[in-house]
């Protein structure tokens, strides 16, 4: 069952962290300052008081590898997540892509595998 349908509302992004498979650190990604917008349609907003970047969302079900929230690795069909939003007038962009995401009511718990660290985003509902 996709998790799409639980994603529409208003989300902060609460933690930014990563590990090298030693622990895991926490970081500033710069999203920490604006509010999301995931509507059901998969619009998508993101307003950090500067610009209003629009644009999309989508989560699909795939088969293969990938590492989840806790760091363990596993290769099995999962959801995937991406959003992709910009600024036409100042020609900023964000541009995620999540190999594992995880809907809870109250937040959404994101993972990313850059090759080296595993990156983990926890958006909180507002």
């Amino acid at each position: 069952v996709s998790q799409s349908r639980y994603i529409a509302g208003t989300w902060v992004l609460s933690e930014a962290s990563r590990s090298d498979g030693f622990g895991w650190q926490y970081f500033r990604s710069a999203l920490e300052e604006g509010v999301f917008d995931f509507y059901r349609n998969g619009d998508a907003e993101y307003d950090d008081g500067y610009s209003l970047m629009r644009g999309t969302w989508r989560i699909r079900t795939v088969a293969g590898g990938y590492y989840d929230q806790y760091g363990n690795y596993h290769d099995r069909v999962h959801d995937i997540w991406e959003v992709n939003v910009r600024d036409p007038y100042n020609r900023t962009s964000i541009d995620m892509f999540f190999d594992e995401i995880v809907v809870y009511n109250d937040r959404i718990i994101a993972t990313h595998y850059d090759g080296y660290y595993i990156q983990r985003y926890i958006f909180r509902r507002i």
